[in-house]
């Protein structure tokens, strides 16, 4: 049978008098390399300015980066919050079409020569591969659709039931179980950088508690009910600082007690004493604290106090004699609180991808 003449056929190959195969033309579309390449171009480009834009970041650390003009701008086309737009979705669901596609129309043709034997088993790696990245695609496309990250701070011996969602809009959403610090510790290095820092956590239902002082570290999260915990960053609240004095009164009876900045204390013998200011630093000296007392009869008096170990005294009078022991400071625990239901999806993904590249180039005796 003669061939067709040039003129009557197309460049794809298709015959004018015949017609086109119904979707065709949108099968040629998702199945170009072209578009796999732009594909690909545009989400890199995308993934590095997501990296120069603060993603999720607070309207005050905008307002000190971008103009107010700057940030409508960002803000209405989604660079602030890139990674859940809806175009940036769209473009990962374009790549995963343009996979499947790409896969379907090459697999029947590998197919037919892995049975005639003139291909080996191995072809059908490069299937799996992309099946994987497919997979991927689709789990990381969950989790910007439902997932959400967010933050909290916990006060120790305080509970919450709700977060922050990390965005400039800061969108609190409800946990729907309680969370309590139970306790929070933090050890330094001799150059005072902290060395670690634990938060001991309790979850709680209806007021009862379901898991009790689970311990949190870095790097060392903990996940509860699709919910997952890491240790993000602590914090000292100053108005939760105490300090602690050590009071001697006539005839040598010696009492402990802890007073907050501004907090006063009405004593047995007459006396009124209250901290007036507290300081981790005086002059490269130490811990300081300004304890001011009123006596039955006289003027009230003050003095700056330091943590010396106890050794120093501050002789109010003959009745009364006060030591600076330090302070006891109450800290916070900063969580970050994260909802991802797509990592499973992206685990088997990874799992597929490792399985299709070890049939690839698993490497094959030659006859």
């Amino acid at each position: 049978m003669p061939l067709s003449s040039p003129s009557l056929t197309t460049p794809g190959g298709y015959d004018k008098e015949r017609p086109m195969p119904k979707g065709g033309a949108i099968t040629r579309f998702f199945s170009s390399l072209r578009l796999t390449v732009v594909l690909l171009i545009l989400l890199a480009a995308l993934s590095v300015l997501g990296t120069v834009i603060p993603q999720n970041a607070s309207i005050e650390q905008y307002a000190q980066l971008y103009s107010a003009k700057t940030y409508k701008v960002l803000r209405s086309l989604g660079l602030l919050d890139m990674y859940h737009s809806w175009w940036y979705v769209d473009l990962l669901v374009l790549l995963a079409i343009n996979l499947a596609v790409c896969s379907l129309k090459r697999l029947p043709a590998v197919w037919r020569e892995i049975k005639r034997g003139t291909k080996g088993w191995g072809r059908l790696g490069v299937f799996l591969t992309h099946l994987s990245v497919i997979v991927i695609l689709i789990g990381g496309m969950i989790g910007a659709l439902w997932g959400f990250k967010g933050y909290v701070e916990i006060d120790e011996g305080e509970t919450v039931s709700e977060i922050v969602l990390s965005s400039s809009e800061r969108k609190i959403v409800p946990l729907g179980f309680e969370v309590r610090c139970d306790e929070f510790r933090v050890s330094f290095y001799p150059d005072g950088t902290p060395k670690e820092y634990l938060s001991l956590l309790t979850f709680l239902e209806g007021g009862k508690a379901v898991m009790e002082r689970v311990p949190l570290r870095v790097n060392h999260p903990v996940t509860y009910k699709g919910l997952t915990f890491y240790q993000a960053s602590y914090g000292e609240r100053k108005s939760g600082t105490k300090v602690h004095l050590r009071i001697r009164t006539k005839g040598g009876k010696e009492e402990d007690r802890f007073l907050g900045v501004r907090e006063v204390l009405k004593m047995g013998n007459g006396y009124t004493l209250g901290v007036m200011k507290y300081s981790p630093h005086i002059h490269g000296l130490g811990e300081g604290a300004l304890v001011a007392v009123l006596p039955p009869q006289g003027k009230p008096k003050a003095q700056w106090l330091l943590a010396t170990e106890g050794k120093e005294r501050w002789r109010v009078d003959e009745g009364m004699t006060i030591t600076f022991l330090g302070a006891e400071k109450r800290y916070y625990t900063g969580l970050q609180v994260t909802r991802d239901p797509g990592v499973r999806v992206v685990w088997v993904g990874f799992g597929l991808m490792i399985v299709g590249l070890g049939i690839t180039f698993f490497p094959k005796k030659k006859r």
